[in-house]
């Protein structure tokens, strides 16, 4: 298993979990797309203390803007 630098929630300053790798196919930035997934590859992480949800790849973080699940559609 791959080692994960922590990510601190920008809200809470709580450390946030990481749950997944997940493939992002609508990324429009042509330096982190992976030809192998054809998409890019981003971790999901989720803050336990206020739910919010951040995407990182590559080394950058990318705010979802959820707070929680239920903000998702």
């Amino acid at each position: 298993m791959t080692q994960h630098n922590k990510m601190i929630c920008p809200t809470c300053d709580a450390e946030m979990n990481h749950h997944a790798m997940k493939v992002d196919y609508g990324s429009d930035d042509p330096a982190i797309v992976d030809p192998v997934f054809d998409g890019a590859l981003k971790e999901t992480h989720t803050c336990p203390k206020c739910g919010r949800i951040e995407l990182r790849a590559q080394g950058r973080a990318f705010s979802s803007g959820l707070r929680d699940s239920s903000d998702v559609t």
